[in-house]
């Protein structure tokens, strides 16, 4: 009896620490301390605030690296000065304080994750240490306008948000967001499989963000798992089938930077070969103009496509209204386009305001899926 007894409170035990280790890598709180960050920074009137760019993984820890823009020293002192004393109650702080453009760096480590923090002020503007000698003015002309399209032209647009899986805290409004607007989710990230699931059970398309090697690669880090030129035939497979394994639910892959691996026929025919074999798609987001993907799919037999609009290179509401105006546009000329924007606040709150009103701007919301060839 006593046996059964003893038996019972280890499976107990097992299960407790079991959940608490489950918890620490789930990236609930890490999301609560990016809440808070936001608001820290909005209070402060930061003139920009980049969030999870990149996050990266060094042994074994998931590093968020964050970084509030000021154009008023002040204010970003101020910044510094709360981060240090309330991080103290969030997890193991570091801080290196500096002077000149960035005014301090602190390293908040958490169970699985950390925040690289960096506060910096704007860069002034450089006068010119000569004037330029006077040119005889020009009449300002127009910008050339867009040729007009027939009374009656209409078309399919696709609408695909990048980069989720950072964290949960915006899932909620995305997956309120009309259906046919599809999310690609980054392999390997604290929430990628948890937001994968979530937007599918919400009706959305799921496709997998692949992080692919850039120029300026390692400077420029397209995130863990990411496809490499030096990679061997094998190399390149097991990589790419690692990623697919780590989110669920996926149609198809997207690339993820890959400036430099798109424009490799080798590597982009590797790639191809895997997806026909899983039935899986292939949107090329276009990051360089040199791209060999959309060869290498269709020589493959992958259905495919491309990206015509990028929605958020601006993160500001008027940009992207501009160009969501655009990506409307594209789809009635060509009959068909794709746009591609990224999973962040702004661009999800501007497309809950816009998508409604979109049939009666000429254009039919559709999945990605839909419109591969």
């Amino acid at each position: 009896m006593l046996v059964v007894a003893f038996i019972g409170i280890l499976a107990a035990l097992w299960a407790v620490f079991s959940s608490q280790e489950e918890l620490s890598y789930s990236g609930c709180r890490g999301d609560e301390i990016a809440e808070r960050l936001h608001r820290m920074g909005d209070e402060l009137g930061a003139a920009s605030i980049d969030a999870d760019h990149p996050i990266t993984r060094e042994n074994g820890v998931f590093l968020r690296h964050w970084s509030f823009e000021f154009s008023d020293r002040r204010q970003a002192d101020v910044l510094c000065s709360q981060l240090a004393e309330e991080g103290k109650s969030w997890g193991r702080l570091r801080r290196f304080w500096s002077s000149g453009q960035e005014r301090c760096r602190l390293r908040l480590d958490l169970d699985g994750e950390a925040f690289d923090l960096r506060v910096v002020l704007k860069r002034p503007r450089v006068a010119e240490a000569q004037a330029p000698r006077p040119t005889p003015s020009r009449p300002k002309l127009p910008p050339t306008p867009r040729p007009k399209l027939s009374p009656g032209a209409r078309g399919r647009l696709a609408i695909l948000l990048d980069d989720a899986g950072q964290q949960m805290s915006l899932v909620p409004a995305a997956s309120a967001l009309p259906k046919p607007i599809a999310v690609a989710v980054l392999p390997f990230l604290p929430s990628s499989a948890e937001t994968a699931v979530a937007l599918h059970r919400a009706g959305h398309e799921i496709w997998l963000h692949m992080p692919m090697e850039p120029e300026g690669y390692p400077s420029e880090n397209p995130g863990p798992g990411a496809i490499l030129i030096s990679m061997s035939d094998d190399d390149v497979r097991r990589t790419l089938q690692t990623a697919i394994n780590n989110v669920p639910f996926i149609v198809g892959i997207n690339n993820h930077m890959g400036s430099k691996a798109t424009a490799d026929l080798r590597l982009m025919t590797i790639v191809m070969q895997e997806l026909r074999s899983r039935n899986l798609f292939f949107i090329d987001s276009r990051t360089t103009v040199k791209t060999q993907a959309l060869d290498a799919a269709r020589a493959q037999g992958v259905p495919s496509n491309r990206r015509r609009v990028f929605l958020d290179n601006d993160h500001s509401m008027e940009a992207i209204g501009r160009q969501l105006e655009d990506a409307v546009y594209e789809a009635k000329k060509y009959g068909e386009a794709i746009a591609i924007g990224h999973f962040k606040k702004t661009t999800i709150e501007l497309l809950a305001r816009e998508a409604p009103g979109l049939k009666s701007r000429g254009v039919d919301l559709v999945s990605p899926g839909s419109l591969m060839h």
